[in-house]
């Protein structure tokens, strides 16, 4: 697989090459645990995230991420860096301007903060199991005393707050989803149907897409079963086709 890794503020950032392009860029913004490194990335490591990649450059897609500062709960500092990474590979590729991005699990929290600003240059979005609301994920481990007090330090390394002032940066957000429900942009979430690390998002989610409906907004829920995960490629690819014809 052709890539290349380089660095954006100290930060492994990775591109994907395809053999014959077809003009269209794709961000993926992982989750909490997918990492890019100086020599390779989660999402190379991983057979079922690496067949994504390949389902995507064979289809001429270029495929860029990066490290994001690792556990970054979507902070402005890494909102800072997709705007940065975004521009970057914009100069240096022959691309349409407007990004397909692909969201999984923390990922998602990036979507309502970038729609504001950066809704424009974004084609559509495919969201993987994503969580949406950091204030419903934050209330969820809450009763698990060692992710509880984990989810706690990372957030407050990553908005550089101290630990006690971390709740209530938290709910600050509770009312998360506003962006989601109103935006133009095409927005397609695959739902494991086994997926636990985000299980209080679902509710959130379907709510979204019940107002997105009623708005005549374009988007769908695909709830995928455990066998049949080797789908979830041809459903991004897919959905990513669809929305090039505007």
């Amino acid at each position: 697989m052709n890539h290349r890794i380089f660095k954006i503020d100290n930060e492994p950032c990775i591109v994907h090459y395809p053999f014959r392009p077809n003009g269209f860029a794709v961000l993926i913004l992982g989750d909490v645990n997918h990492y890019v490194d100086e020599k390779s990335s989660f999402w190379l490591q991983q057979e079922a995230r690496r067949s994504i990649i390949t389902e995507l450059t064979d289809k001429g897609y270029i495929v860029y991420y990066s490290n994001l500062y690792g556990a970054n709960w979507a902070s402005d500092k890494a909102v800072s860096l997709i705007y940065r990474l975004y521009h970057y590979i914009k100069r240096r590729e022959i691309i349409n301007e407007k990004v397909h991005i692909l969201a999984e699990g923390m990922g998602g929290l990036f979507i309502e903060k970038l729609l504001p600003s950066f809704g424009s240059r974004i084609r559509s979005v495919v969201f993987l199991s994503p969580c949406i609301s950091l204030y419903e994920h934050f209330s969820q481990e809450k009763d698990q005393k060692f992710f509880y007090k984990k989810l706690k330090k990372e957030i407050s390394s990553a908005y550089s707050i101290e630990d006690e002032n971390c709740e209530d940066m938290v709910k600050d957000g509770t009312h998360t989803g506003e962006n989601l429900k109103k935006t133009e942009t095409p927005l397609y979430t695959i739902q494991s149907i086994n997926s636990s690390r985000y299980k209080n998002q679902f509710s959130l989610i379907k709510d979204i897409y019940k107002d997105r409906n009623e708005n005549n907004l374009p988007g769908e829920i695909y709830i995928i079963l455990p066998e049949k995960r080797y789908k979830a490629s041809l459903k991004i690819v897919s959905y990513f086709s669809l929305n090039e014809q505007l």
